[in-house]
């Protein structure tokens, strides 16, 4: 009788705990106007591996963002350092440790932090042309975020 009672009631809680989570508005990470490289692989990281409903909102370049978990400006916690990107702080902060997401942190730690020195990864000029070629072809931010996904979805499966 109470294995009866306690499934019934884990299944009710469990019913009540979807229907909230469903309707739950997707987390927002806010940033500033603009793209380069750093930001729509960090675009890719929060949309694929923490929260794949998450909603990025851009705000004029300068202004002191509010809403949402600030991202890849010089106040957020999830940016730029002089040793580190945005990728990599953003997977530090969410303790991502996965060989493939490593490997894509040194492609854009090599574009985005070892500006002048020698590259270190095969990948990383292909990868840097690619987005470049995206955000000077898209006219907008979503066809920006929408083929820059495509990029990187590419290089996770080590196909491109």
């Amino acid at each position: 009788m109470i294995k009866k009672y306690s499934l019934s009631i884990l299944l009710s809680f469990l019913v009540i705990s979807h229907a909230f989570c469903k309707n739950k508005p997707p987390t927002v990470f806010s940033t500033w106007e603009g793209f380069e490289v750093d930001k729509c692989a960090s675009i890719w990281l929060i949309k694929s591996f923490i929260n794949k409903d998450a909603k990025i909102k851009f705000f004029p370049k300068g202004t002191f963002i509010k809403e949402g978990i600030p991202f890849d400006t010089p106040n957020a916690i999830l940016r730029r350092y002089h040793n580190m990107s945005t990728f990599e702080a953003i997977m530090n902060q969410y303790n991502l440790n996965d060989p493939n997401l490593n490997y894509i942190a040194k492609i854009i730690h090599d574009i985005e932090i070892n500006l002048w020195e020698k590259k270190l990864m095969p990948e990383t000029h292909k990868i840097k042309n690619a987005i470049k070629d995206i955000i000077i072809s898209s006219k907008d931010n979503d066809s920006i975020i929408k083929n820059s996904l495509i990029i990187f979805d590419l290089l996770y499966k080590g196909v491109f």
